[in-house]
């Protein structure tokens, strides 16, 4: 069954977390092939897709992608609208799978090699939605693909990445020295949220999105099952934008994971959504980019500058080369946060363009953050410019930064920072 090579699968299997179950969850984890026969292909406006196979199986999902048509405007649903429901309605008690499945179910397991010596994990796991005070539940939908990403240098693991519902919810990427984390030997512990499964390192409310200053969406994670996905694991190697065969041929397939969703409601230009949303995208995304956060450290031994190494990619050498008479620098854009907004400030750093097509590394010093108003350094980016000022440059868009010192989040005014990502931009 799996796809992976017997090292990656080795290493998925080696930090394959530890998932705990809030102890009133009803909807547990399921594998794919567990669904699959309970789901129709139907189209956005509900019309039911032709010629679609019945039943759908892992091997026969990507028919569409075999017949070279687009299948992201399709969606895998069920019939009725049994998300939310207290009382399941009759013929739909399959989305209740049991504590047994859940705590044996198959966790999916993206092997992502990247350059650096770095090897990226996606965990992947096969909702209730949220109860709004005044709105009701909001969010439910057929399917989820919750996930989080263990990052590895060499074989060893250096974070952990905690992912809740969408991009930059939940609590993003931890050390694995952040005293947050536990562990069950070599495996990190995960807490999956009631009914909509965000996960998180901790027990309790976890607050995800707040809408217009009053709304919370909140994700409560508890001490129930524990999930030992180690045992079951569905390591696959990465392949972006498909091209699986066999058993794994349904990762090839790139519509929704759901229902399509309701946006009727009187609220959906406050919120973003109705009691039912959208199900998810495929689990087959791009997983090429950086973590959540870079890591970094404060320059105890230089507290008033900061120093920045990172990778210029080949394409984002080669075009530095092709207008060398445009850009003669690379530089670094700093951005501190500050304790009140409009006391943000920036600073900025430059070096010489080294020609080269190849990859480069580069090591470039900025002053530190101003003192006042608490200053941290909270962002950077990198660009190109024609000479030592911002006026005339490409910029790449900014990474965030979480600062360590030892096991502790810290946020200090000059860091030290060792980017291993390669960065790409539209130049």
């Amino acid at each position: 069954r799996d796809a992976a090579s017997p090292a990656h699968a080795a290493l998925a299997a080696q930090f394959a977390p530890l998932i705990v179950y809030h102890p009133d969850e009803k909807y547990f984890a399921s594998s794919v092939d567990y669904m699959f026969p309970h789901y129709t292909l139907i189209n956005a406006d509900g019309s039911a897709v032709a010629n679609a196979p019945s039943p759908l199986t892992a091997q026969n999902l990507d028919f569409l992608n075999e017949a070279g048509t687009d299948a992201s405007g399709t969606y895998l649903a069920v019939s009725g609208s049994p998300a939310g429901d207290p009382n399941v309605p009759s013929g739909f008690e399959y989305l209740y799978s049991d504590v047994s499945t859940g705590t044996t179910a198959p966790i999916y397991a993206f092997v992502v090699p990247k350059d650096n010596s770095v090897i990226d994990i996606f965990y992947c796991r096969w909702s209730l939605g949220k109860n709004i005070i005044l709105l009701g539940y909001v969010g439910d939908h057929v399917g989820d693909w919750e996930h989080i990403v263990v990052r590895t240098v060499n074989g060893n693991a250096v974070s952990v990445d905690f992912s809740a519902h969408s991009s930059g919810s939940g609590l993003g990427t931890l050390s694995v020295a952040d005293s947050r984390l536990a562990w069950s030997g070599s495996h990190p512990v995960g807490y999956t949220a009631l009914g909509s499964h965000g996960i998180w390192p901790q027990t309790g409310s976890n607050t995800y999105k707040t809408i217009a200053g009053i709304y919370k969406l909140t994700d409560e994670t508890g001490n129930g099952a524990q999930w030992e996905t180690w045992n079951n694991v569905y390591a696959v190697d990465y392949l972006r934008g498909g091209g699986y065969t066999g058993a794994q041929a349904w990762l090839n397939y790139n519509g929704h994971f759901g229902n399509p969703g309701d946006t009727s409601c009187w609220f959906y230009s406050l919120v973003g959504e109705c009691k039912f949303s959208e199900g998810p995208d495929h689990p087959n995304r791009d997983m090429t980019g950086p973590p959540a956060q870079v890591l970094a450290a404060p320059n105890a031994a230089d507290p008033d500058h900061s120093v920045y190494a990172f990778w210029l990619s080949a394409p984002a050498q080669q075009f530095a080369a092709a207008n060398a008479a445009t850009y003669k620098f690379v530089g670094v854009h700093q951005h501190c946060g500050a304790s009140s907004s409009g006391h943000e400030t920036d600073n900025w750093g430059w070096v010489p363009v080294v020609a080269s097509s190849d990859p480069v590394k580069y090591s470039v010093t900025t002053d530190r953050c101003k003192k006042d108003y608490s200053r941290y350094a909270a962002e950077y980016e990198v660009m190109f410019c024609a000479d030592q000022t911002s006026n005339s440059c490409s910029f790449s868009g900014y990474r965030q930064i979480r600062q360590y010192s030892g096991s502790s989040v810290v946020q200090e005014k000059g860091i030290v920072l060792d980017d291993p990502d390669y960065w790409y931009w539209s130049y």
